[in-house]
């Protein structure tokens, strides 16, 4: 029982550590430049948050989540619809994201346009809560990752910030 159990800890061992390697490395990429690059690869848009100089890839579908951001396929691109739900990791994409406070912008860049948007909430929610999902009735970002940021396994609640489109209504 204890092989069993000391071979299944270090194959879920070396597969996290092979995601986290994975990860790293096109995150790294993605730091290179001081500025939103433009997509490449399959991603559909770029995620820059100016007071932290992070720019990270957006992919389309939750399922994509261990890529980078994911755009939640409940919701929108900017130009779409009303509301763009990104989610990203805690641990990975969104470890830096308690750092960002109401009032600072949150841009999303496509290949051929870039909205920008101010932070107006951040609240800790339930995983069930549906309120982070509703529909807007002006253009909104809303991200969402696993909270508290340092908790081994499944967090118990949801760290959403909640930005309004620059300029909109």
């Amino acid at each position: 029982m204890r092989v069993v159990a000391i071979a299944l800890f270090l194959f879920s061992t070396s597969f996290i550590w092979a995601n986290i390697l994975g990860w790293h490395k096109a995150y790294e990429a993605i730091q290179q430049s001081n500025r939103p690059i433009v997509q490449q690869g399959d991603a559909i848009g770029i995620l820059f948050m100016p007071k932290l100089n992070i720019s990270m890839p957006i992919y389309a579908g939750l399922q994509q989540l261990n890529k980078g951001v994911a755009l939640d396929e409940r919701s929108a691109l900017p130009g779409k619809g009303n509301h763009t739900i990104l989610a990203g990791h805690r641990d990975t994409v969104f470890r830096q994201l308690g750092d960002i406070q109401r009032g600072d912008e949150l841009v999303i860049r496509t290949n051929d346009q870039t909205w920008t948007y101010v932070v107006q909430h951040i609240r800790i929610v339930k995983p069930d809560d549906k309120t982070v999902l509703v529909p807007k009735a002006h253009p909104t970002l809303t991200l969402i990752t696993c909270y508290p940021f340092r908790w081994i396994g499944d967090a118990p609640n949801r760290y959403v910030v909640i930005a309004k489109q620059k300029g909109a209504g």
